[in-house]
C-alpha cells in the first residue's frame, strides 16, 4: 500500500472539512427548495439563511488550504484536494447567487420549472456528499461511481428541463418577468453544470487511488 493512501490521523482533517462543506451545500439545496416553493413569504429570510451557509463553506475553504501548506501527507494529492475544494465551493457559492436573484427579483406565483430545477440540484447535492463522505474508503469505490453517475445524469436531463422553460416564457405576456425568469433557469442550470463538475473531480480522483 503506498504510503498516501495511509490515512494518518492529522490527515482525517481535509476529508472531515470535504464532509462538512457537503453537508452545507445539502442545507443550501433544501432551503432554495424552500424558497421556490412559497415565493409569496419569508424569501429574505430563506436567502439569509443560504447566505450564512456560504460564508460558513468560505471559512472552512479557508482552514483547508492553510492547512494543506503545513501537511507534509495528505489523504489526497494536493492538486485533487484544490480541485474538490474549489468545485464544492463553485456550487455553494451559485446556489446562493440564484437565490439572491431569486429575492432582488420579488418573483410573485407559481412557476413549476423552478420547483422541477430546485428538484434536480437537491438529487445532485444528496449525491455529492455521499460521494465525499465515502471519500478515503476505497472499498466504497462502486458507491462513489454511483454517485457520480447520478450527478452526471440529472445534469443531462438539465438541457431539456430549460429548453422547456425557456418555450414557455414566449407565452408570457410580461417581458420583465420573462427576462428575469431566463435569467434565474439559466443560473439553475448553471448550478447543475458545477454539480457535474464536482462528479467529474470525484470521479478523477476515484480513478486515480485504484
Amino acid at each position: 500500500m503506498r504510503i498516501r493512501d495511509i490515512i494518518l490521523p492529522e490527515d482525517q482533517f481535509f476529508l472531515q472539512i470535504f464532509r462538512e462543506i457537503s453537508d452545507k451545500t445539502v442545507q443550501a439545496s433544501t432551503h432554495l427548495t424552500e424558497l421556490v416553493s412559497d415565493l409569496e413569504h419569508g424569501t429574505g429570510q430563506t436567502c439569509q439563511k443560504i447566505h450564512q451557509l456560504e460564508h460558513e463553506s468560505d471559512e472552512l475553504l479557508r482552514k483547508i488550504f492553510e492547512r494543506l501548506e503545513e501537511s507534509l501527507i495528505t489523504p489526497l494529492e494536493p492538486d485533487e484536494i484544490h480541485r474538490l475544494a474549489k468545485a464544492l465551493d463553485d456550487v455553494i457559492d451559485i446556489i446562493d447567487w440564484v437565490a439572491h436573484q431569486i429575492c432582488n427579483y420579488q418573483l410573485s406565483g407559481s412557476y413549476p420549472h423552478l420547483g422541477k430545477f430546485a428538484e434536480y440540484i437537491a438529487i445532485s447535492s444528496i449525491e455529492i456528499q455521499k460521494g465525499v463522505h465515502l471519500l478515503g474508503s476505497w472499498d466504497e469505490i462502486r458507491e462513489i461511481k454511483n454517485a457520480c453517475a447520478t450527478i452526471n445524469q440529472v445534469w443531462n436531463r438539465s438541457s431539456d428541463l430549460l429548453s422547456s422553460a425557456v418555450t414557455e416564457l414566449f407565452t408570457m405576456q410580461d417581458p420583465i418577468q420573462v427576462i428575469k425568469l431566463k435569467d434565474i433557469y439559466e443560473n439553475l442550470e448553471e448550478v447543475l453544470q458545477e454539480c457535474n463538475d464536482v462528479g467529474h473531480v470525484l470521479n478523477e480522483i476515484v480513478i486515480r487511488h485504484t
